[in-house]
């Protein structure tokens, strides 16, 4: 700006007088450019962790470079140059169009995402909440057939989510030329595949550690610049994510690269992470990419499964939605000693499924099941009826061979 002595109000209405910037592309060219910008087909080496609204925030300031030394040299360079103005609106309009498949995509924008590279080849997770198919809120016995089930806490804003990958039998053959694999190598093999992100999860795994074990025991040898003791909430989801990850072991060990037990700056030494939990309550959890998966409240501490069952109509806090609607009036029944392993549902009134959005109400069902789960019990409905595709209320469910299943796809 010149040496003259300008008023605020004479600065004031020069600003307003600056004309906005328009973009004045259609949707169609905007999509086509995108296509065919070579920077968004091409594989990215490696996986860094970054955060959408950092790039939304680079696009903002490489725009404020180019708007302010103009200002600042008067009048007479408000007019930006053509070029610099394109690419500005380009890497905001790539930022903004990345934002937003994160925050509202679905299942299919998640499988139009591109592959990512990898030592072992392209593979896409990707999840599917219909009954019909191989996947479910729940994974029913059922549904394994020909069908390897791997268990694995994924992250979403510090909140542990715990997802059954379904991976194929053949898949696993030729992985592991005909062997089974524990769960440890399963995770090995595996876990660095998954498209968290394309998920609507967080960049979380595989952890930031060599795993090994054996025997039901399995012991992370974390690395020495590792983060999950940054604070408590990321010792929190760590930990909860071990526990959901490994929770069919009988022990996990931490250690430190030098083999001696790992320390944790918040809390000290941190040799075993306890797996023995009982009892969760189920809910309805919306992850980043706006669609809903059932997530476990294991901070309730509920008495037993009948209150825990009783719990799951009411909000306890702004993370989790009940799956049962608050108006069904029902009761709970445990089963007696040498009855058996499977708890009944009574509603007091005849209770409509089909009332209830189909999707709502497979969630409800899989809820509960996966919440009497918790207690080594199966769940049987009376006196409800018209229950969404596939399920049979007639007889107890089976117990769930567990939660959220996510087909394996493999690409060429």
């Amino acid at each position: 700006m010149s040496n003259d002595n300008w008023r605020d109000e004479e600065v004031g209405r020069w600003l307003k007088s600056v004309p906005k910037p328009e973009d004045m592309r259609s949707r169609e060219d905007i999509l086509s450019r995108l296509k065919d910008d070579p920077r968004l087909r091409e594989k990215q080496p490696s996986r860094n962790r970054k955060w959408i609204p950092a790039g939304v925030a680079a696009a903002a300031l490489l725009a404020a470079g180019i708007l302010i030394p103009s200002m600042m040299d008067g009048g007479s360079e408000m007019s930006m140059n053509d070029s610099a103005t394109e690419q500005a609106e380009d890497a905001a309009q790539m930022a903004t169009e990345s934002g937003s498949r994160m925050e509202t995509g679905s299942v299919e924008d998640s499988r139009a995402l591109p592959d990512k590279s990898n030592d072992e080849g392209n593979e896409l997770f990707s999840a599917d909440t219909s009954m019909d198919g191989q996947v479910s809120g729940a994974v029913y016995p059922d549904k394994l057939n020909g069908i390897v089930p791997f268990r694995i806490g994924l992250v979403a804003a510090a909140n542990v989510i715990p997802v059954t990958i379904l991976i194929p039998e053949e898949t696993i053959g030729a992985d592991f030329g005909g062997k089974m694999p524990g769960q440890v190598e399963l995770y090995n093999r595996y876990a660095p595949q998954i498209d968290e992100e394309a998920l609507g999860f967080d960049d979380y795994h595989p952890y930031d550690a060599n795993v090994s074990g054996a025997g039901g025991e399995v012991t992370l040898t974390l690395s020495g610049g590792h983060s999950y003791d940054i604070a408590s909430a990321s010792i929190g989801a760590f930990t909860e994510s071990v526990q959901e990850t490994f929770g069919s072991e009988e022990s996990v060990r931490l250690l430190d690269e030098g083999g001696a037990p790992a320390e944790f700056d918040q809390i000290g030494p941190f040799p075993e992470i306890p797996l023995e939990r009982e009892g969760a309550v189920y809910f309805a959890y919306e992850k980043n990419d706006g669609s809903t998966v059932l997530a476990p409240d294991r901070h309730l501490g509920p008495a037993g499964p009948a209150e825990a069952i009783g719990l799951m109509k009411n909000r306890t806090n702004d993370l989790y939605e009940p799956v049962v609607p608050e108006d069904a009036d029902f009761t709970v029944e445990l089963p007696g000693d040498g009855d058996g392993d499977v708890m009944t549902v009574r509603f007091k009134e005849p209770f409509d499924f089909s009332g209830m959005e189909a999707q709502d109400a497979a969630r409800m069902i899989d809820g509960m099941a996966l919440t009497a789960a918790e207690y080594e019990l199966r769940v049987r409905f009376e006196n409800a009826v018209n229950p969404p595709d596939g399920y049979r209320l007639e007889e107890a469910l089976p117990l769930p061979a567990g939660p959220n299943g996510m087909n394996l796809v493999t690409g060429n």
